[in-house]
C-alpha cells in the first residue's frame, strides 16, 4: 500500500469514527427522551393507582357507615317483629340478618354471596 491509500483509509476510519460517536450520541439522547417519557406515563398511572385505592376507601367507609344502619334498623324491625307477635299476629320473617358484628366479615360474607350467585 502506497501512503496515499493509507492516508485515504486513515481518513475513511476516522469518519466511521465520527459517524459512530454522532449515532452514539444520538441514540444516548434518544434514550434519555425515552425514558422522561416513560417517567411521566408512569407518575400518571401512579396517580390513576392512588386515585383507585382512595375510591376503595371512600366506598369502604360508606360500606361501614351502611352496615351499622342495617344493625340499628334491623334491631328495631326484630323488636317490631316481637311485639306484632305478642299482640297475636302470625310470625313475619325478617330480612337476612348480618353474619359478623364486623364490617371486614360483612363485606367478606357478602362477597362470598355475590360470587355465588355469579354477580362478580
Amino acid at each position: 500500500m502506497n501512503g496515499d491509500a493509507v492516508e485515504r483509509l486513515m481518513n475513511v476510519i476516522l469518519q466511521m469514527q465520527i459517524n459512530l460517536a454522532h449515532i452514539t450520541e444520538t441514540f444516548q439522547q434518544q434514550t434519555a427522551e425515552v425514558r422522561q417519557q416513560l417517567e411521566v406515563i408512569f407518575e400518571e398511572e401512579k396517580k390513576v393507582l392512588d386515585g383507585c385505592l382512595n375510591g376503595i376507601d371512600e366506598r369502604l367507609t360508606e360500606c361501614s357507615a351502611v352496615v351499622e344502619d342495617y344493625k340499628k334498623h334491623y334491631a328495631e324491625l326484630s323488636a317490631m317483629s316481637d311485639r306484632l307477635r305478642r299482640l297475636g299476629t302470625e310470625p313475619i320473617s325478617l330480612p337476612v340478618g348480618l353474619p359478623a358484628d364486623r364490617v371486614e366479615g360483612v363485606v367478606a360474607w357478602r362477597l362470598r354471596e355475590l360470587r355465588a350467585q355469579g354477580k362478580i
